[in-house]
């Protein structure tokens, strides 16, 4: 089956790709699709474990079944604010 997948933030910068078309077997996991992706693009050396992945824009986890023509996005950790939970305005 195809996969439409999409890159984010250092991923979409390290692989200079924005996205690509995968070919998987037919009922593949997130899991499965991960562990393609880091074998294809060495995805391990850029947080292959804590990348989030949401399919047809909603977060899954690795178990999530893949449908032909899904749309998976491979979001890396973002960093950033101050940790602090209220809004000052001035």
């Amino acid at each position: 089956m195809t996969l439409k997948v999409l890159y984010f933030g250092i991923v979409r910068e390290r692989l200079a790709r924005k996205q690509e078309d995968v070919e998987c077997d037919d009922g593949a996991t997130v899991g499965d699709l991960i562990a393609l992706l880091a074998e294809r693009h060495s995805l391990l050396a850029l947080g292959a474990g804590s990348l989030r992945v949401a399919v047809n824009r909603e977060y899954v986890g690795n178990e999530h079944r893949l449908q032909a023509r899904d749309e998976v996005a491979i979001i890396p950790p973002v960093a950033g604010g101050t940790g602090e939970s209220r809004v000052s305005y001035r």
